[in-house]
């Protein structure tokens, strides 16, 4: 924070380098993928059109954080992990409604756990505004399941 302030841009100081940096991203684009993998089981399976409805529309986001991740790791001279060792149609979450949602907030605060463990790094300042923004989608969609579930007690 006090850097932010000091040249109300960014860190002028040493960050980690593009080779570290592909190499903290990637794992965090693999977790993310896997859970977007998640939501669109319950996009697919769930019985509330409105809730399908909200989820689907989060998963926009989500997806186009996963890009921004990915385009950060090209930047680097890296190559992004793209999922296509996952078989999305192997998803099974269960045709139980409220397990289903409490395993996409399971794995939305796992996500959120590793995005906000990066904060300690020396990121570069924009890695660090997508990590960021990452994170605050990630918080939504945690805060959307949460009242869902609260309703359906």
């Amino acid at each position: 924070m006090i850097k932010e302030l000091f040249l109300q841009k960014g860190w002028a100081g040493k960050t980690i380098s593009r080779e570290e940096t592909v190499e903290r991203l990637n794992p965090i684009v693999k977790q993310h993928i896997v859970l977007n993998n998640d939501y669109a089981f319950v996009v697919k399976n769930h019985p509330d059109d409105t809730l399908r409805s909200e989820i689907a529309a989060g998963q926009k986001i989500a997806r186009a954080n996963v890009g921004k991740l990915c385009e950060t790791i090209y930047s680097c001279g890296g190559v992004a992990y793209t999922g296509v060792d996952l078989e999305p149609d192997s998803v099974d979450l269960g045709r139980d409604d409220r397990a289903m949602l409490e395993a996409l907030v399971a794995g939305e605060k796992q996500l959120l756990e590793s995005l906000k463990d990066e904060g300690d790094i020396e990121h570069q300042m924009r890695t660090r505004a997508i990590l960021g923004a990452t994170a605050q989608s990630s918080e939504e969609r945690v805060a959307l399941l949460d009242s869902v579930l609260r309703r359906t007690r």
